[in-house]
């Protein structure tokens, strides 16, 4: 007798999805996404592009207290043409090229011994990194103690290790270039005299406060090149230096086109540490122009004159991050 084995049943065949249920389902999936991403959207519409649309609306209005009257592109012009904006644009590009650039450099050999030199001492990346999460208006109160108009300031009390007097740090329009040249009687002028002694503080400042930024950055980018390039270099005899210059720059240089943007956007915008320093004084010898917008709002009540700086603030960090990605666009090594 033979056994015969059972029929083999054949599992029901899989229901055939109909477009119509796959588009209900894409559908859900999209209003579930829609929600998660609600509150962001609402946060950046309102505080970014209604913000941002607003502001462009005020600046073509002679906004005041009073009301407010359209004038079109007359705050533009005199804006361009006022020597307050011309001021506060000098201003501005002294403490950009007197900060960005020194920040970097800086902080490229720090970054480089804590990295290959210092890495077991974790301690030391803590104290470079501790100024930058000090509120700013907590550096700038250290700051304006350290270069105190009184003898006993620590500034000055340096200085009369040279035999010079006390200076007045803060309240000091002079020129910082005229200051130097000073003891040999040649006195430059304008603008071929550098950043007030006052703006010259506030940039050493800004350093101080943006250096731990500057190193934590930089290290992160130190971490994704390999020991085996550095050493190659060395087996061609290069030493420390010729290994960072020729072999760890060129490979870090897209962090350092990030940290250029930033640093940029970070410095045009500063206003706490130069307002607690030197509120833009003396004679407006430190006033950027973040200082120039918030001064005519607040203190002139010229609202359209201070949305209008405020929007050609904002096209001229654009226009500059752009610049500078097309500049380093050929020069920039990625991997």
């Amino acid at each position: 007798m033979s056994i015969t084995s059972p029929p083999k049943i054949s599992p029901p065949a899989a229901a055939v999805e109909q477009p119509r249920d796959r588009s209900r389902r894409r559908c859900r999936r999209s209003v579930a996404g829609l929600l998660f991403a609600l509150p962001a959207l609402v946060l950046l519409g309102v505080f970014h592009i209604w913000a941002s649309l607003f502001n462009i609306a005020m600046s073509l209005t002679d906004w005041s207290l009073g009301g407010a009257s359209f004038v079109g592109l007359r705050n533009y012009a005199a804006l361009l043409t006022g020597s307050e904006f011309r001021n506060s644009l000098m201003v501005t590009l002294f403490f950009v090229v007197g900060t960005v650039p020194v920040t970097i450099l800086i902080g490229l050999p720090i970054a480089y011994a804590l990295q290959y030199r210092l890495a077991r001492f974790h301690l030391y990346r803590v104290l470079v990194f501790t100024p930058y999460v000090v509120p700013t208006v907590a550096s700038a109160m250290i700051w304006s103690v350290i270069f105190g108009s009184n003898p006993g300031s620590l500034a000055n009390w340096i200085l009369s290790w040279f035999g010079a007097g006390p200076r007045q740090w803060l309240v000091d329009g002079t020129g910082v270039i005229n200051v130097v040249l000073h003891p040999i009687g040649v006195q430059l002028p304008g603008v071929l005299a550098g950043p007030s002694v006052a703006l010259t503080v506030t940039m050493v400042a800004q350093i101080w406060h943006m250096l731990g930024f500057t190193v934590i950055v930089l290290l992160s980018g130190l971490t994704g090149i390999g020991e085996d390039v550095r050493e190659a270099a060395r087996v061609d005899g290069a030493g420390e230096f010729r290994v960072l210059r020729s072999v760890v720059v060129p490979l870090l240089s897209p962090t350092i086109l990030f940290l250029a943007v930033i640093s940029l956007i970070f410095a045009v915008r500063e206003f706490n540490l130069i307002y607690v320093l030197t509120g833009g004084g003396p004679l407006g010898s430190s006033e950027t122009l973040s200082m120039l917008m918030v001064r005519q709002f607040y203190q002139d009540n010229e609202l359209g004159r201070g949305a209008t700086t405020g929007t050609f603030l904002a096209v001229t960090v654009a226009v500059l991050t752009l610049l500078q990605f097309w500049i380093s666009r050929r020069r920039v090594h990625y991997e």
